[in-house]
């Protein structure tokens, strides 16, 4: 200690300390496991979502029930003190806060606002474009894909907020000779003389537990309900014995989401030359499979791979793997994971996709064989 810090003082309880870095923890897993990771990772994508809606919840709850610093009260800044401080910063001689100061307040309700948003719109994607979650059965894909321009958009917001932060947290231990870290792992923080800290009010444990309490049964109770509601883009395919007796012969069965109806209909047109050898069946067949195919065809169906499959490409309209996104979303894997025996081809769906046959294609589904 040095002169001009002569006392130390309790400033963030246990709760609080817990809350920061899990919720550290929780925004590190989500953004690697959501943009670095591969996409069979999701799932724990999905669970670092809602630990941080628990955790942003939970911070609200105790901003008004929790020990003294905690409390939202007490770093709640009117414009012209936020003002004042930072300008306080640009001379970097900044006045000494016991809690938050105002640009640390500004930013911790700056952060929540973004992790709402996060979240929200990360519910919103789940349900409309992966056919998953509470809200699979309410959204549909349109709704699920604007909230994927708007979720990452949020994410790369967070990033740079976070960046900022730390800045923020570093500028402040140069000028004020503060260790903000330890305080956040220790709880406690150096008060310069003649500084009188406030009167210390304890915590509503009982109050902050109800309340949480009620909102884990009520958002629990309505995030349940909503969930028995059938995924509102996937559509109930019955088998078919045609499709299924002669094309199951010769290669596997390819889920009619993945193309459009005119593009069935082409390819079973032009059975004498399919992909250079003649498949030709019987005409009765050909006219139920060519039924079968164009009724469940990507325009029946409103999951992320029917919508992304309908666009086909031009000079190859019947093959699916030549489709534009069949290649972006496969262009980072080498040719030599395609030749291995337990994949043989690049249309051999199933060898990696265990959901194949639902024409779901969950990420977490994803299963991609070493030899």
């Amino acid at each position: 200690m040095t002169t001009h810090h002569q006392r130390r003082i309790k400033v963030w309880d246990l709760p609080v300390r817990l809350f920061h870095w899990t919720l550290v923890a929780s925004v590190a897993i989500g953004f690697i496991t959501g943009y670095i990771a591969p996409e069979w990772w999701m799932g724990v994508h999905i669970w670092a979502g809602y630990i941080t809606v628990v955790l942003v919840v939970f911070r609200l709850v105790w901003g008004i029930y929790g020990s003294e610093f905690s409390r939202i009260e007490t770093f709640t800044f009117s414009p012209r003190e936020i003002w004042a401080h930072m300008r306080e910063l640009v001379f970097l001689r900044p006045s000494h806060y016991v809690g938050h100061n105002p640009s640390g307040a500004l930013m911790v309700f700056t952060l929540i606002f973004i992790l709402a948003g996060i979240s929200l719109s990360g519910l919103t994607l789940l349900g409309g474009e992966e056919n998953q979650g509470a809200l699979a059965g309410v959204v549909g894909y349109g709704a699920g894909d604007i909230a994927r321009t708007v979720h990452n958009v949020l994410v790369y917001t967070l990033l740079g907020l976070v960046v900022l932060h730390i800045a923020g947290v570093v500028l402040e231990i140069r000028l004020t000779g503060e260790d903000l870290v330890r305080a956040m792992i220790t709880g406690w923080k150096a008060l310069p003389a003649g500084v009188i800290p406030p009167k210390a009010r304890a915590p509503r444990i009982g109050a902050a537990a109800t309340v949480l309490g009620a909102f884990v049964l009520a958002g629990g109770g309505a995030l349940w309900g909503l969930s028995k509601i059938p995924p509102s883009g996937l559509s109930k395919l019955a088998a078919n014995s045609a499709y299924q007796g002669n094309c199951a012969d010769c290669h596997q069965l390819y889920h009619p989401s993945l193309l459009p109806a005119s593009s069935w209909r082409a390819l079973m047109g032009n059975l004498g030359n399919h992909f250079g050898e003649d498949a030709s069946l019987a005409p009765a067949d050909q006219v139920e499979i060519t039924r079968y195919l164009s009724a469940n065809s990507a325009d029946a169906w409103d999951t992320e791979a029917a919508n992304r499959f309908r666009k086909v490409n031009p000079r190859h309209p019947w093959q699916i793997t030549a489709t534009p996104y069949w290649v972006w979303k496969h262009k980072n894997i080498p040719p030599a994971v395609f030749a291995r025996k337990s994949i043989g081809a690049k249309g051999h769906c199933a060898a990696c996709h265990r959901d194949d046959a639902s024409g779901r294609f969950d990420d977490q589904k994803i299963n991609i064989p070493k030899e």
